[in-house]
């Protein structure tokens, strides 16, 4: 257990008490999963291999957070996302959360305040978005989720 899942936890208590947020296990059984349904480059989804894939970026720190968020809300609203979402942090944090695309819309300060890859996982691993600690942020989609 890290101090970052002890501030998330506090952070976001209301949202875990009302059930909106919950831990359902570890990051790596989420990166597992992610692995058998995304190309990888390294320690990352590799982008450019994924058919119609959406990729930006924000080299400028103070501006990610909200323009992580814009670019999230662009992705819910031009692909319809809706329903449970897994979340996954690749170093700071070890576990993974579950909620609704709402639930982590309005989580993303707290979320994205952690210095690590955040990556948004839909149902089945039929999308994935994802903001490095660079600024780099990617969405897309897999016709034939191969995760469950």
């Amino acid at each position: 257990m890290s101090t970052y899942e002890d501030d998330l936890r506090l952070a976001l208590k209301a949202e875990f008490d009302a059930g909106q947020i919950r831990e359902v296990g570890g990051a790596a059984n989420v990166f597992c999963q992610l692995s058998k349904a995304y190309p990888a480059s390294g320690s990352k989804i590799d982008w450019k291999r994924v058919p119609g894939a959406i990729e930006c970026a924000e080299e400028d720190e103070s501006l990610q957070l909200e323009r992580f968020v814009e670019f999230f809300d662009e992705m819910r609203s031009r692909f319809e996302l809706t329903g449970a979402v897994l979340y996954a942090g690749d170093s700071a944090t070890d576990f993974a959360l579950e909620g609704t695309v709402d639930a982590f819309r309005r989580a993303l300060p707290e979320l994205i305040e952690i210095p690590q890859h955040h990556y948004f996982i839909g149902p089945n691993c039929s999308w994935c978005m994802c903001l490095t600690m660079e600024g780099d942020m990617g969405f897309g989609c897999v016709t034939t989720p191969s995760c469950h």
